[in-house]
Parts: structure tokens; sequence; C-alpha cells
């Protein structure tokens, strides 16, 4: 197995997973904040996941050679969630898949930041885990106390 191979796949895996969480969230609670206002920076479950589909669509245009994408990602229920989640994992995981080895080494620049191709491919699994995390603990914080795991993301 490539590295490539080892990280598409990843990456496919915390998609189900992340989507997994999304679906098992109230479906009145998907648009639910911690606190609102114009100082607040907290985000919705549905927020969040277009946070990862924006993050995946992002790097799939850079690592194939391609423009980030400008529109924002706008979700509006679970089951887009989950469509747009699992869509732009294999997207993401298509374009590492076909990385050369050299592209570990190349220097990419986001509006931001400049890295190199290995720490680039990494980004939509670290997001979505990152963000898998906290959409668990808004289910807490709502009260939900089911384990939610996913059988599927172990295969």
């Amino acid at each position: 197995m490539t590295i490539q191979e080892y990280q598409a796949r990843k990456t496919e895996r915390i998609a189900i997973a992340v989507s997994h969480y999304v679906v098992t969230t109230q479906a009145d609670k998907l648009d639910w904040r911690a606190a609102t206002g114009d100082e607040s920076c907290t985000r919705s479950v549905l927020e969040q996941a277009a946070e990862c589909v924006a993050c995946n669509r992002m790097v799939a245009g850079m690592l194939g050679g391609g423009e980030e994408p400008q529109e924002p990602v706008k979700i509006t229920d679970a089951d887009s969630a989950k469509a747009e989640l699992l869509r732009s994992a294999a997207e993401v995981a298509a374009v590492i898949r076909a990385m050369p080895d050299e592209a570990m080494n190349q220097t990419f620049r986001t509006t931001s930041l400049t890295m190199t191709g290995e720490v680039l491919m990494d980004m939509p699994y670290r997001n979505m885990t990152y963000h898998g995390g906290q959409i668990n603990f808004i289910q807490l914080l709502l009260g939900d106390k089911e384990f939610h795991t996913v059988p599927a993301a172990f295969k």
C-alpha cells in the first residue's frame, strides 16, 4: 500500500464517520449553536459539515493543480450533509491517490499558508477528525448519551 492510498482511505473513512455523526444528531438541533451574536465563533453541526466539504474541495483543487473553490458551501439538512461529505471526500481521495511521490515535497500555497503536499494531503483527514469530535460534543451538550459507533468506517 502506498502512502497516498493509505491517506485516501483514512480520508474516506473519516467522512463516513462524520456523516454518521451528522445524521444521528437530532434534526431540530442541526442548526443549534452554543452562543449567538456577532461576537460568537460557535458553529452549528451543519456549518461544521459545510466547513469539512469546503476543505475537502479546496485540497482537491490545490493538489489536482486547479484553483481553490471560491463558492461558499451551504448545507441545509443532514441528508445533503452526508451526501456532500462523502462526495467531497471521494473527490479529494481520488486526487490523493493520483499524487506522484514528488508532490509530497512540492510546495503549495493557500490564501494564507504555504505547506508541502505531504502536509496538505493530510488536511482533510485532520479537519474532519476535529469537526467530528465537535459534533460529538454538541450531541452531548444537547443531552444525547448514545455512543454513535460507525461500523462502516472500520472496513
